[in-house]
């Protein structure tokens, strides 16, 4: 989706709707880290630990998916370097006046900063090494993070939404 693509509401009404579709993906997820942490009793196997380790992942990409296509849609691109996905998350909490409100609040970004860093430690090291008493708290927090990212996006879909029917 690029600028030249449609006019304006034709271009908020799609951000909209990829916006939204990406939603339900990162719900489903949230509702595997539930049937997660319900199930996992004393301390998991080590294939257990792989598969939340592999959904605390999915939640974090997820949302950050959301962000890469809001970015190139509103905000000039994708940032650039080694600290990109840092530099992503925290530009979501900035409003960039007269183009868009903040995606995100700054104790929403607080929160994910922490799956995002722990995507980062996900990728980085053998799945043998996850640790549960690292691993359960993430899961935990994960219902709570999720419900404040919805009420974040939900506010800028409104944004999106009345930006369409202008």
């Amino acid at each position: 989706m690029t600028r030249e693509d449609g006019d304006g509401s034709e271009r908020f009404a799609r951000l909209a709707a990829v916006v939204r579709h990406e939603m339900d993906r990162v719900r489903r997820v949230a509702a595997e880290a539930e049937e997660a942490l319900r199930d996992m009793s004393g301390t998991p196997s080590r294939r257990d630990l792989r598969a939340v380790g592999g959904i605390l992942h999915d939640f974090y990409t997820g949302i950050e998916r959301i962000f890469e296509k809001i970015a190139p849609e509103l905000d000039g691109g994708v940032p650039r370097g080694s600290s990109w996905h840092r530099e992503l998350l925290e530009t979501m909490t900035l409003e960039l006046p007269g183009i868009r409100p903040p995606v995100l609040r700054r104790e929403t970004s607080l929160a994910l900063d922490e799956y995002l860093r722990f995507r980062h430690l996900f990728r980085s090291l053998y799945g043998f090494e996850l640790d549960w008493s690292r691993l359960r708290p993430l899961l935990a927090r994960l219902p709570a993070t999720l419900s404040s990212v919805e009420a974040d996006v939900g506010g800028f879909l409104g944004f999106l939404d009345a930006a369409a029917s202008g």
